[in-house]
């Protein structure tokens, strides 16, 4: 389309003045064809406007590591290895490298990381996931040890959550602000565990299955103001949003994603999903996409296995796992 706008002004700068009556006869014909070119070429105020998506993403930033130390000990730099967990508050950000088996507090503003918790001897595997609650405190889920932890904000252990009967392999945990429920997703025997805020077990949220309300190898979950969001890795409905009470609410489009790995709700319902097969992450709104972010690659908004996601202040941080980074994406919410 451009090259068609700049052939017309550059017809109409040669068919003005007497120069045109001593150019060679072929140049005759050239003001005749470029008209007719420039005749299919509407307006550019005619060309239909294409509306910005209701969601944006934009990469922002990347954390690969920070500084340690202080003024006594000394600084060093300190790159992570392979991030596998990650939440924020604020300019706080908590990062989980399975690398080195640290818990890590990275304070933004000042580049700066600090060990928060050294995990060798705490998790007996992999961290499946961190949830850091209003007071501070956070949750670690060790999925081998078939248990989650509960630490205050200092690290001093307040809670442990176990059972052998009916929790299997916990991959993600939250906890409502307001009343302090705690929500387990077990992906062992597929279902979400539903705790009271003094630790007791008052029921659980879904079965195994292929219908309506039932899951298939829960991958993630999401606490959301409408419900709880679950991620599974089978069956036809791969995102469901379940009521409080435990009954169906409504599922994701059929297709849109193949292996969540990583969910997060924003408080006005839209959902952001990564996707294990393509490295890309979707944004839903009432369960249909309407953006999509990444792919496969190290290049700035490219991922290599991501394996967790936090959403705060209009901050969605992404811990892209094989990269050996967090990657900060900013949400931009287009007005219609």
């Amino acid at each position: 389309m451009s090259r068609s706008l700049t052939l017309c002004q550059y017809q109409s700068r040669f068919s003005r003045g007497t120069a045109m009556t001593y150019l060679p006869r072929i140049f005759l014909l050239l003001p005749v064809l470029l008209l007719s070119a420039c005749a299919n070429v509407a307006p550019v105020a005619e060309q239909a406007a294409i509306p910005a998506p209701e969601v944006s993403l934009y990469q922002w930033d990347i954390i690969s590591g920070g500084t340690e130390g202080h003024q006594v000990t000394g600084f060093a730099d300190v790159r992570l290895i392979r991030p596998v967990a990650v939440a924020a508050h604020g300019n706080d950000i908590y990062i989980v490298d399975a690398g080195s088996d640290l818990l890590y507090l990275y304070e933004r503003a000042f580049d700066r990381l600090t060990i928060l918790k050294d995990l060798k001897g705490v998790v007996s595997g992999e961290v499946t996931d961190i949830h850091i609650a209003e007071d501070l405190s956070y949750y670690i889920a060790d999925a081998d040890a078939r248990r989650v932890l509960h630490f205050d904000r200092h690290g001093e252990l307040i809670r442990i959550f176990q059972d052998t009967i009916n929790l299997g392999r916990p991959v993600s945990v939250s906890e409502d602000p307001d009343s302090g429920t705690v929500y387990i997703a077990d992906g062992f025997n597929d279902d979400v565990l539903v705790y009271n805020a003094a630790g007791q077990l008052q029921g659980a949220i879904g079965t195994r299955g292929q219908g309506q309300g039932q899951f298939m190898g829960i991958t993630a979950m999401a606490f959301g103001d409408d419900g709880i969001y679950v991620a599974t890795r089978f069956g036809q409905q791969r995102v469901q949003v379940m009521g409080f009470e435990g009954d169906f609410q409504h599922a994701f489009n059929q297709d849109s994603v193949t292996f969540p790995t990583a969910i997060v709700v924003d408080g006005n319902g839209r959902a952001y999903v990564s996707d294990f097969m393509d490295n890309t992450i979707r944004v839903y709104v009432d369960g249909r996409v309407v953006e999509t972010l990444g792919g496969t690659g190290s290049a700035p908004g490219r991922f290599k296995r991501i394996t967790d996601m936090w959403l705060d202040n209009g901050l969605l941080y992404v811990a892209d796992s094989l990269n050996g980074r967090v990657q900060v994406i900013r949400v931009v919410v287009n007005k219609r």
